[in-house]
């Protein structure tokens, strides 16, 4: 590739990111303990007494979109984590052969909220996906996923500026005394939501993948011991970063 080439390419790819900021003011995602973020009682870290079994944990990831988009009947949650030790403790092992497997569940039940739920009444959550190792290879690092979801002819169309509850995460305190590594500071960051709309739709998919303000999309466990700046945004296929830009 030659010197011209690869300045045209530069230019390029400068122009996408500024495109990028000036399209997606007003997108943002948000993580939270307890409510969604924008209600009373949310908050940023959860401090446990890493006593009490019989208690349960539990995050709700929302957003909001910088411009409507219609169709959709599917949203693709991710979360990724990262401990502060060098290794993920066994209190965090929350995959199918893990210390703590069965600890971790989805649902929709939002309660009274000021976030509006994305779907309607029938819609459903799908039993999170938990992979350690996930999303750079670290061994301190997993990844949870979960996808939320209608018939695609129950279809809606999301309005911009209105904050969305996409669905909560449930960590139970279950083996709490036999799976070490409950007092570590972990870090859990809400990566990306894609936005899932059929084939004939516009445009296809979008990501949603803008933090809220003052790092909202971040939520601390025992703490900030954990570097939540130092867990990966989560990578995109070139298709999907075409699809922002629609």
């Amino acid at each position: 590739m030659d010197r011209r080439t690869v300045l045209v390419a530069l230019a390029w790819i400068a122009c996408l990111t500024l495109t990028a900021g000036a399209a997606h003011a007003g997108e943002e995602l948000h993580l939270s303990w307890d409510a969604c973020d924008s209600d009373a009682g949310a908050a940023h870290n959860r401090t446990f007494d890493c006593v009490d079994a019989g208690a349960t944990h539990v995050l709700h990831a929302a957003f909001t979109l910088a411009a409507p988009v219609d169709s959709v009947f599917g949203l693709e949650v991710v979360v990724d984590l990262q401990s502060a030790s060098t290794t993920l403790p066994d209190w965090w092992r929350l995959d199918g052969t893990g210390c703590r497997t069965g600890a971790l569940s989805a649902d929709l039940l939002f309660g009274t909220t000021s976030c509006a739920p994305a779907f309607g009444p029938t819609a459903l959550a799908s039993f999170p996906s938990y992979t350690v190792g996930m999303p750079r290879g670290g061994t301190n690092q997993a990844r949870i996923k979960v996808g939320v979801g209608v018939s695609p002819d129950q279809a809606v169309t999301l309005l911009a500026g209105t904050p969305y509850q996409a669905v909560r995460l449930k960590i139970t305190s279950a083996s709490t005394a036999t799976c070490t590594g409950c007092a570590t500071g972990t870090c859990l960051v809400l990566n990306s939501i894609l936005l899932k709309r059929p084939p004939s739709a516009l445009g296809g998919n979008v990501y949603v993948l803008t933090p809220g303000p003052g790092a909202a999309n971040w939520a601390t466990w025992q703490g900030d011991g954990s570097d939540c700046a130092a867990v990966p945004v989560r990578a995109v296929t070139w298709g999907a970063i075409k699809a922002l830009y629609r």
